[in-house]
């Protein structure tokens, strides 16, 4: 049984919106030596989520969040849905779950989960200084962290790309 969940309470889904909003206005100011770039349909591949625990495991946590911000989750995804699109995957959850999570149906338009409707999406550690952002309309995701956690994303991850020409973060 899948014991991941939507996030319902707007209390829970701010601060973790505001943190990452503010992670990829980041993101635009930062270099692009800065930034690991990565296809963003890696975000459902097990190497991915690997490479998630291992960044995990280097800082001593185990929870993280993923959360959609595009399309826009007050104004289309909670109006629809009576929800956010976003959850935590927190030590007790699996891989499978993740997977199964990112496919779910929101309530009533299978087209609306996570790993479908998702033009920009973070994935960021609960509590950490890391963030992975996509954006599916490049087809590109960009991890940022710590020198210690680049460097270990660099050596644990082998499907780290160039980043397309004229890429940019956009809001």
């Amino acid at each position: 049984m899948n014991t991941i969940d939507f996030i319902h309470e707007r209390c829970e889904f701010m601060p973790l919106w505001e943190r990452a909003t503010a992670g990829v206005r980041m993101l635009r100011d930062r270099s692009s030596t800065e930034l690991l770039y990565f296809d963003t349909i890696d975000l459902q591949t097990q190497n991915f989520f690997e490479l998630i625990q291992t960044l995990l495991a280097l800082k001593g946590t185990t929870d993280f969040a993923t959360l959609v911000l595009k399309p826009d989750p007050f104004d289309y995804f909670n109006f629809h849905f009576g929800k956010y699109p976003g959850f935590m995957h927190r030590a007790e959850n699996t891989d499978e779950e993740f997977f199964e999570f990112l496919l779910e149906d929101p309530g009533g338009s299978l087209a609306d989960s996570l790993g479908t409707n998702s033009e920009h999406y973070v994935v960021m550690p609960v509590p950490g200084e890391w963030i992975a952002f996509g954006d599916r309309s490049w087809g590109t995701g960009v991890l940022y962290g710590p020198p210690d956690i680049t460097e270990c994303a660099r050596s644990f991850y082998p499907f780290f790309k160039s980043p397309p020409e004229h890429f940019r973060i956009e809001p």
